[in-house]
């Protein structure tokens, strides 16, 4: 397990205190260490080259933004034969990469030894035990399974996909269409409005998907393993990426939202990422732009979110 934020300790809570595995567990600060006491199933370790060297199947639940530092003292050779598992919701911001992507460029693992745990997954939720469904995403279905035995539990379901770049590019975009719905809820826009703006965003998601990852047969954005997780992000209490909107709604600039957050909102960086990426293939996608223009050009979020509300009839996003 790589990884010491809230949903490595979720997934931990799942894959040690419910179905009995043995993990090596890297934690990124040292000084919280203590905070996770060795068990003779749990070993807690500040040393990430001895955690993967020990292992096989390596869960990677780093931020993505730290992702390219965190590995600086991994090596390609070190990944031969061994399963990422990626609960990663994040562009990699360096190379605006997927995490899968990072892991077979920047290491050489190949496609089928990677799969992807995604859906609404509330850590909080998953630590109290409450039912939760996830999706396991891979190209290789053996592997896949071998994830859902390592996960699945009385209050934990998974399903399958074969679309991996499209699982996670909509983890990806959740977050940051939260932050948009974190933002007009601070606005004082209502629940009607909210509405129309996640149907928008759920036409914006089909937008970036079939650019940058398009598929011979369409997806099918109200199934469960797309719709959930944006659902989860945009509305739940637990969200930090919806948290981080409503800061940035109620007058704090996106420094000050983070400071005060303590939390890493993958959201933040994730807009970003997509922004270049939709510039680079000249796609129009009028939610990531106003909230790009708020996050890091300086724009003012009420009138940029007035602009955007008029919008959704005025240009038809709907």
């Amino acid at each position: 397990m790589l990884g010491d934020g809230s949903w490595a300790l979720g997934l931990t809570h799942v894959l040690v205190d419910q179905n009995g595995h043995r993990i090596n567990w890297w934690v990124r600060e040292d000084e919280r260490i203590d905070d996770f006491p060795a068990t003779p199933r749990l070993r807690v370790h500040k040393d990430i080259r001895k955690v993967i060297n020990s292992s096989d199947d390596i869960f990677v639940v780093i931020p993505s933004a730290f992702l390219s530092t965190s590995l600086l003292s991994v090596t390609p050779e070190m990944l031969e034969g061994k399963n990422i598992i990626s609960a990663v919701k994040g562009f990699v911001p360096e190379q605006n990469t997927t995490v899968s992507q990072f892991f077979q460029q920047q290491y050489g693992v190949p496609k089928d030894h990677i799969a992807i745990v995604s859906g609404p997954s509330h850590a909080e939720e998953v630590v109290q035990s409450m039912l939760t469904y996830l999706t396991v995403a891979s190209s290789n279905r053996q592997l896949a399974e071998r994830v859902r035995d390592m996960l699945e539990c009385d209050f934990l379901c998974t399903y399958y996909s074969n679309d991996v770049l499209g699982i996670e590019c909509s983890a990806i975009m959740k977050n940051i269409y939260a932050i948009a719905v974190g933002i007009c809820h601070s606005l004082g826009y209502g629940d009607n409005l909210i509405a129309v703006l996640i149907a928008a965003a759920l036409k914006e998601l089909s937008t970036i998907l079939n650019a940058y990852v398009p598929l011979d047969i369409p997806r099918d954005l109200s199934s469960y393993i797309y719709l959930s997780d944006l659902l989860a992000t945009c509305y739940s209490k637990h969200s930090r990426n919806h948290t981080f909107g409503e800061l940035i709604g109620r007058g704090y600039s996106p420094q000050q939202a983070r400071i005060m957050q303590k939390m890493v909102a993958e959201g933040y960086y994730a807009v970003k990422s997509v922004y270049e990426l939709a510039e680079a293939r000249n796609v129009q996608l009028p939610i990531v732009q106003a909230l790009y223009a708020v996050i890091y050009q300086g724009a003012g979020a009420n009138r940029e979110f007035n602009d955007l509300v008029h919008q959704l009839s005025r240009r038809n996003i709907i």
